[in-house]
């Protein structure tokens, strides 16, 4: 059986939500991806772009072949989502290359803030696994209009 190791930055931290979208997934640790920041993009969902200086916290899931099949459908892997592999590290240092998905074009051009219960989920995982939600927090901020980019009002 090949199993995949999957690098989690978004609601698949949330461990209720991957335990019902994957049932047979396994925690595997929390990883860092190096030189990738977290952005919203595309219908207001998360994702990672390139980013040197930067990096992102998330989790390290092993995934049966049922589970990233289902997960690819969740995903809607290939049109929404495509794969990468990255290499993450761990708290000791250590390196592993691992699966990512990471937002198709051109959704990934569109800034769009998250919706408060898929942001909700986020943060959850983020508790769930220890993961420190600043930078989380900072993404949905950047995801939002500044005051000259929204449309104006008339009374």
């Amino acid at each position: 059986m090949n199993e995949t190791l999957y690098f989690a930055y978004g609601s698949n931290m949330d461990l209720y939500q991957m335990n019902y979208r994957c049932p047979s997934s396994e925690v595997m640790g929390n990883v860092t991806l190096n030189d990738y920041k977290l952005a919203f993009r595309g219908h207001g969902f998360a994702t990672v772009l390139p980013s040197p200086g930067d990096a992102v916290q998330g989790v390290l899931w092993r995934l049966t072949p049922e589970d990233e099949r289902r997960l690819d459908f969740y995903e809607g892997y290939p049109r929404h989502y495509e794969k990468e592999t990255v290499t993450v590290y761990a708290a000791d240092g250590t390196s592993q290359e691992v699966m990512v998905y990471t937002m198709a074009a051109p959704l990934k051009d569109r800034i769009t803030p998250p919706s408060p219960p898929y942001l909700e989920g986020i943060l959850r995982g983020c508790e769930q696994n220890g993961i420190d939600p600043a930078a989380v927090e900072q993404a949905a901020r950047e995801s939002k209009p500044s005051r000259s980019q929204r449309p104006s009002q008339t009374r």
